[in-house]
């Protein structure tokens, strides 16, 4: 079956969350307010000037991943300034890998960002992530070490960029 990304549906949020959340605690070290983000999709589907997608089976409809794309004024950014666009909260599920469903999920983001003529998209991401990181480096994201930035103490963050113009 083909990957499909689209945006996520209400009747999804709770299986979003979910997924979201169990991807991340099992690949990192997060603490349970982080947690309890995760777990909150209906926020990240009602927020402004963002947009919750998600990749399923084209026949089934299963979820297989999800991923915000969070454009200019949007409460979700963390790392992008003035124009850019970011993404954030990238998860699929165990099962799922190997069959080009993340990858999916970027080419989204990075699409509507360059249909909405933003001039960059940005990303952080953990410094255990090694897999996301492989999967950034071979779609063209730079690794910016001037923009590394750190939510709390003790949560170090990598920032990447991928520029459009």
């Amino acid at each position: 079956m083909d990957v499909v990304v689209r945006e996520a549906r209400e009747t999804e949020l709770v299986e979003i969350g979910a997924v979201t959340a169990q991807v991340y605690a099992d690949e990192s070290q997060v603490g349970p307010e982080y947690l309890a983000t995760l777990k909150d999709a209906r926020a990240r589907w009602t927020a402004p000037a963002t947009k919750l997608l998600v990749a399923v089976d084209d026949g089934t409809d299963g979820l297989l991943g999800t991923v915000v794309y969070a454009a200019p004024g949007s409460p979700l950014q963390d790392l992008a300034v003035e124009d850019e666009a970011e993404f954030r909260m990238l998860a699929v599920l165990p099962a799922a890998r190997g069959r080009g469903v993340g990858e999916s999920l970027v080419r989204a983001c990075i699409d509507r960002a360059k249909k909405a003529g933003h001039p960059r998209m940005v990303l952080s991401t953990g410094p255990e992530m090694l897999a996301a990181h492989r999967l950034y480096e071979r779609m063209g994201f730079l690794r910016r070490i001037d923009r590394d930035w750190s939510p709390r103490p003790g949560i170090e963050l990598r920032a990447y960029v991928m520029d459009f113009r």
